[in-house]
């Protein structure tokens, strides 16, 4: 047979592992030169200025009980530890040692003579140190260490996200509530406007002064302004159970009342290259991406020659009394070198998972990054339609105002009907309702777009 050469394997395990190429890295997504509507971006006090009190007391107590924050704070926990065991894989290990072994020959064997000067029972007591040390030569405990680095920055980046979510879900679910009580309110309104009519028709006709057609409109409209304030009813115990729930409530615990108007912040967009800095599931989706590009340069480098050091040190004695004299003392070390030949094709079985992940990786980060660019945008759009809305919807209601105070004081003066004032306050609780209606949508589009541009 002949004789192989020891180089000759050294050199093939190290082509072995050369003949693995990292894979190609994705194309970054390209982002906007800027967004279709311009202004500075929300900063980090964004919800303080909506200018409602009991807006920040809630979020702080739905800091306090959720179950979701909980969840990514434990996993922030855990990927801290990793970072540590991961670092600590590149240190020397060492551990202290220490035992008696007792033994006793039987001479009944045969193979001991009886003559012979053996002692037969020994009782070799043993104290010392062993040591173990894989050199990293080609970086696979560092790439493992930089993804763990990056999983820790990811999950703090994580509950940085789950707290902004966290934030603008309470938000936008209050300013529902605030608005889904105003609108009860101008339903309650409205129905009655719509009885009082019914009564007044009811008398005409009753009188012989109207047919009876007008009379079953008015039923009918009455009606429906019923149905229709039963359902505004439904929709405020949805968005106050709703609020419930994220800040931990008990069903049926009352909730703070406001009273002014919450402001209305001029929030802006920013530019789209702070944003990639800025959202933190966007760089939480990046830092992924790290951790899953470091896990594929440790499995390249899984493909080389693993070195390692080991020693041990101490003294054995029989009996334990003569423990540390210099005769008893010994050491011992042995460099060993793993070269992988053949495993099973367990080593490209796991380059191709982390090269798996690392395409999920990328992709997930793209989507991220057009989901953000997405999310502005739709926010913006809302903004700048809701602006004109209820600039309208507020010309509407002043003069639907200024027309029920012209009624009123026609009545008070004995020249115009009880009819004409009633007409004149169902339009003018409908116009109050629409308009409640545009200014809290807006308030709510206000809310995501702080959270779209990361608060």
């Amino acid at each position: 047979m002949r004789h192989v050469s020891k180089s000759l394997l050294v050199a093939a395990a190290l082509l072995a592992g050369c003949a693995h190429a990292p894979a190609p890295r994705p194309a970054t997504p390209v982002a906007p030169v800027s967004f279709t509507s311009t202004g500075l971006a929300a900063t980090a006090g964004w919800l303080e200025r909506f200018q409602d009190p009991a807006l920040a007391a809630l979020v702080e107590r739905a800091r306090a009980g959720s179950p979701d924050l909980a969840i990514v704070r434990s996993r922030q926990r855990e990927a801290d530890a990793l970072l540590v065991a991961a670092g600590g894989a590149l240190q020397p290990t060492l551990s202290a040692q220490a035992g008696l072994e007792s033994s006793r020959i039987s001479l009944e064997t045969g193979r001991i003579p009886y003559a012979a000067a053996v002692p037969r029972r020994t009782d070799v007591a043993g104290l010392g140190v062993k040591a173990s040390w894989e050199l990293d030569f080609w970086g696979r405990k560092a790439s493992a260490v930089a993804a763990a680095e990056s999983d820790a920055k990811a999950t703090a980046m994580a509950v940085a996200q789950a707290d902004l979510a966290l934030t603008a879900e309470v938000a936008r679910v209050w300013f529902a509530v605030r608005g889904a009580r105003e609108q009860v309110a101008c339903l309650e309104a409205e129905f009655a406007a719509r009885y009082r009519e019914m009564e007044i028709v009811q008398r005409s006709v009753a009188g012989g002064v109207l047919p009876t057609d007008p009379l079953s409109s008015a039923k009918l409209a009455a009606a429906q302004a019923k149905v229709d304030e039963g359902l505004g009813r439904r929709r405020l115990a949805a968005a106050e159970n709703a609020l419930r729930a994220l800040i931990g409530a008990a069903p049926g615990e009352a909730l703070p009342s406001a009273g002014q108007r919450a402001a209305m912040p001029t929030f802006g967009a920013g530019l789209p290259s702070e944003l990639l800095q800025h959202r933190p599931d966007v760089r939480t989706a990046a830092l992924r991406f790290d951790a899953a590009v470091a896990r594929e340069g440790a499995a390249l480098a899984d493909f080389y020659p693993a070195v390692t050091l080991n020693g041990q040190a101490g003294w054995q004695a029989d009996p334990a009394s003569r423990l540390g004299r210099g005769s008893s003392a010994f050491w011992g070390l042995a460099p060993t070198i793993d070269l992988p030949i053949f495993d099973g094709s367990r080593r490209e079985a796991n380059l191709e998972v982390t090269r798996a992940r690392l395409a999920g990786a990328a992709a997930e980060w793209q989507k991220v990054v057009l989901n953000a660019f997405r999310e502005v945008e739709d926010a913006l759009a809302d903004l700048r339609e809701l602006e004109l809305q209820e600039s309208l919807t507020d010309q509407v209601h002043v003069a639907v105002q200024e027309r029920l105070q012209n009624a009123e004081a026609r009545l008070r003066a004995g020249v115009a009907p009880e009819a004409e004032v009633i007409v004149a306050r169902r339009d003018e609780a409908l116009a109050r309702r629409t308009l409640s209606l545009v200014v809290w949508e807006r308030r709510q589009a206000a809310v995501r777009l702080a959270a779209a541009t990361g608060g």
